[in-house]
């Protein structure tokens, strides 16, 4: 038997006995591989398990999920953060209702037209759910090939991830790829982890190049890190009795259709509120009933960082609690008053979390 057929049997004996059970496998279904791939894609296996359920309760097939109103798809979305993949999803659903009869294609170049669904997606859904001998290379499966094959590489060059797919390739057996592939993925989870693999568990340590030469913590190589720019605001949270200023923002670009208070670049003190509402809302002071400070916050993104101060705004009875002008040019829509038990209903950036959770205590009314 060649290295590559004892790599495959080796792996797959060791999956056979150690496989998670998660719940995308026990039931699986095209549409609800879809689902997964796409939740897991920069989230914890933990954290996507009740989402999962719960979104498959709401949107259990691609006909549900394509006509449904996008903002209840962002509040079944809501705390998993990197939005645009809820976004894709819609748009996936949408296509595949017009061109394919409401289901996911079986192979995987077919796969690829389908809006949000790049490679590693259509390998997870080819082999997985339809049995198709492609590879489906996912940061786990770069992690353990680069240590497999002490290949000196970075996760994020697209020629490494291309020629990773080509190496997994050869290994894959035609009768169980999709079970190759998750024990690929189970294998990185658990045993050849980041930074300290444990080798003395793994199945694949006799033909381990990496660990041979002693450099398995070393592969693959890190990738060089930049400092994150750091942005200041200050969040308004505007109430008039039991509404609740909000907005939504564009729908394009960070966070995007999901909704938010107002805020404003840097730190202001309420004195510097205070002119700003009368500017931006032609909110005099006599109609502020009181300004409390509700802290700082801050929120770490892919690539950048925000620091917040926010302050809760009681104002007086506004007889028409319709939209105000835009008090901050960034964002693209005009904002306007919202019941809270309706505002509760819809989705927000976890990045306002703080903000959103002492609005919302006690049921909806503020205190």
């Amino acid at each position: 038997m060649d290295k590559n057929a004892c790599i495959t049997e080796n792996l797959l004996n060791w999956y056979d006995l150690n496989r998670r059970v998660l719940p995308w496998r026990v039931n699986r279904t095209p549409y609800g591989t879809w689902i997964s791939e796409i939740m897991l894609q920069q989230t914890r296996v933990a954290a996507v398990i009740p989402y999962y359920a719960n979104f498959l309760k709401i949107f259990p097939d691609i006909s549900s999920l394509s006509s449904a109103d996008e903002d209840r798809v962002y509040k079944a979305w809501e705390g998993l953060g990197y939005y645009s993949r809820a976004r894709n999803l819609i748009a996936g659903a949408r296509f595949c209702t017009d061109h394919f009869g409401g289901t996911l294609p079986a192979d995987y170049e077919t796969l690829l037209t389908v809006p949000g669904i790049g490679p590693y997606t259509a390998g997870a859904i080819a082999s997985l759910a339809f049995g198709q001998a492609v590879p489906a290379v996912d940061g786990n499966v770069i992690r353990v090939a680069a240590r497999l094959f002490a290949l000196f590489i970075r996760p994020q060059d697209p020629l490494a991830r291309a020629g990773i797919a080509e190496r997994i390739r050869e290994l894959l057996p035609d009768d169980r790829a999709g079970d190759f592939n998750e024990a690929l993925m189970d294998l990185g989870a658990s045993i050849c982890i980041p930074g300290n693999p444990d080798c003395a568990k793994c199945p694949l340590s006799n033909f381990c190049e990496a660990f041979m030469l002693g450099k398995q913590k070393e592969l693959p190589l890190k990738k060089e890190k930049k400092e994150k720019p750091t942005l200041t605001y200050t969040m308004v949270v505007l109430t008039s009795e039991d509404h609740v200023f909000i907005r939504k923002r564009p729908d394009t670009g960070l966070l995007s259709n999901l909704y938010e208070f107002p805020y404003y670049p840097g730190y202001l003190h309420p004195g510097e509120l205070e002119d700003k509402l009368l500017t931006d809302f032609d909110l005099p002071r006599s109609r502020i009933l009181s300004i409390e400070s509700l802290g700082g916050a801050s929120h770490v993104f892919s690539h950048l960082r925000w620091e917040m101060e926010g302050y809760h705004i009681k104002c007086s009875d506004l007889h028409e609690k319709s939209a105000f002008p835009l008090p901050v040019a960034e964002s693209a829509a005009n904002g306007a008053f919202y019941p809270i038990r309706e505002a509760k209903k819809l989705a927000f950036p976890s990045a306002l979390k703080v903000y959103k959770s002492v609005l919302f205590r006690s049921g909806g009314n503020i205190r």
